[in-house]
C-alpha cells in the first residue's frame, strides 16, 4: 500500500520537475525572441523619429509583375523604341559639312601651262 508519506514525495519530485521544464522553455523562448530580433533588419533612424511614417505606409510591400495582353506588350515596346530612337538623334550632334567649291582661277592655272 502507498503512503501519504510517499505520494508526497512523489508529488513534490513531480512539481520540482515541472518548475524546472518550465524555467527550460521559458529559457528557450527567450533564446528564440533574440535570435528573432536579430535577424529583423532595424528601423531607419528617421522611422524612429518618426519622420518617415508616411513614406513606409505608402510603400507597396513586393513588386509584381506587370500583367499585359501580347498587344498592350507589342505597343509598348513599339513607344519605347521611338522613344530610345529619339534619345539617340538627341544625342548625336550633327555636323553639316560645307560644300567643297574648285575656284576657277586654280583649275584655269593648271591646265593653261
Amino acid at each position: 500500500m502507498i503512503t501519504l508519506k510517499s505520494l508526497s514525495r512523489k508529488l513534490e519530485k513531480l512539481e520540482a520537475s515541472m518548475q524546472k521544464d518550465a524555467r527550460r522553455l521559458s529559457k528557450l523562448i527567450r533564446k528564440v525572441k533574440r535570435a528573432a530580433s536579430k535577424m529583423s533588419p532595424r528601423p531607419s533612424k528617421a522611422l524612429i523619429r518618426g519622420k518617415a511614417e508616411h513614406a513606409t505606409a505608402s510603400a507597396p510591400s513586393g513588386r509584381q509583375k506587370r500583367k499585359l495582353s501580347v498587344e498592350t506588350r507589342a505597343k509598348l515596346s513599339a513607344v519605347t523604341h521611338e522613344r530610345w530612337a529619339a534619345k539617340r538623334a538627341m544625342a548625336v550632334p550633327v555636323v553639316v559639312a560645307e560644300p567643297v567649291t574648285v575656284s576657277t582661277t586654280n583649275r584655269d592655272a593648271g591646265n593653261g601651262s
